[in-house]
């Protein structure tokens, strides 16, 4: 397959093999998200990306980070499947098919007309703030995920909420248009908040990006306002825990890139040796807690008998 060859896009409607479009339900990155039908009735995703006379190193980049990550995209749970590519030099473009996102409200069980794919962006709209726990999970498949595209040798550079979809619960890597390999140079692209300084395309801004994402995700806070904790903290579990979890959050984000995690495998230990620590945490908290109410029902007991042999020998006294 060759790079598609610089055109106008297309007034009618693209043509993918073995799929009929149903109508477009997102925006990425040079092209538009298309939810679609296979041949069995199956649901997929499909993103179409146009070729331009303006410019077409956005669409060359793109070309060749699908080219990169499909062969790799089906090793991890973590990463979004690409499950056919394919070029249409006549029209200008090239498509991939991808598995599709739960829709927000009912799954995988849906209304093709009402579908809406479900993002951790949607998910944060609704709940502000995410419990630790989950935040934990989230974090720990993300890394993993992140680990592996890294391991082999691709930089996402646009980690962000809204490019972490939901497919059968479990959270994915989404969003891959911005894809490069490690050995490329470095760039300026993403999202504003989610970049560090010195920019995208390496693994520490890889780790930075999804530092920024847990941090949102563990406040309730834009990530532009980051370093900053919720002005509502108490002395719940919960909001101990948050401090706590912050101390993974502030090291991804560090301003020195050689400061943060030094890989992605590393971010993920850390933040499933924090779910050990919190778990051991609160089992000795109960421990503690149980040794207290046995001592006060012990002292209690004593106290009683103490006085039941105070009273019986005052007894015996009077009634001799």
């Amino acid at each position: 397959m060759s790079e598609p060859t610089p055109t106008r896009a297309p007034e009618a409607l693209p043509v993918v093999s073995e799929h009929k479009l149903i109508r477009v339900v997102g925006e990425g990155s040079g092209g538009q998200v298309w939810l679609a039908s296979n041949v069995l009735g199956t649901y997929r995703a499909v993103k179409v990306v146009y070729a331009s006379r303006g410019n077409r190193k956005p669409i060359e980049h793109e070309f060749n980070g699908i080219l990169k990550y499909e062969p790799v995209s089906r090793l991890h749970d973590g990463l979004v499947d690409i499950l056919q590519v394919g070029y249409n030099p006549e029209g200008g473009y090239f498509y991939y098919v991808m598995e599709l996102a739960d829709d927000a409200v009912n799954g995988q069980s849906f209304d093709a007309q009402e579908y809406v794919p479900r993002t951790l962006e949607q998910d944060m709209a609704q709940r502000r703030r995410l419990p630790i726990g989950e935040c934990v999970r989230l974090g720990a498949a993300v890394a993993s995920a992140l680990g592996f595209l890294h391991r082999h040798g691709l930089i996402h550079r646009d980690i962000k909420p809204s490019n972490i979809i939901f497919v059968n619960g479990f959270p994915k890597l989404a969003d891959i248009g911005l894809m490069m390999g490690i050995s490329e140079a470095k760039s300026y692209v993403g999202t504003e908040g989610f970049i560090p300084w010195e920019g995208s395309g390496t693994v520490h801004a890889d780790i930075y990006s999804l530092g920024k994402v847990l941090y949102e995700l563990s406040t309730g806070l834009d990530r532009l306002k980051y370093p900053e904790l919720p002005a509502d903290l108490g002395t719940s579990s919960e909001d101990r825990d948050l401090v706590e979890f912050n101390a993974i959050v502030l090291k991804a984000c560090r301003k020195v890139p050689f400061k943060r995690f030094k890989s992605a495998e590393q971010m993920m230990s850390a933040i499933l040796s924090f779910q050990f620590s919190v778990s051991e945490a609160r089992k000795k908290e109960t421990r503690r807690f149980r040794s207290a109410i046995v001592g006060i029902f012990g002292a209690i007991v004593a106290a009683a008998v103490i006085g039941l042999l105070v009273w019986r020998m005052v007894w015996l006294v009077q009634h001799r």
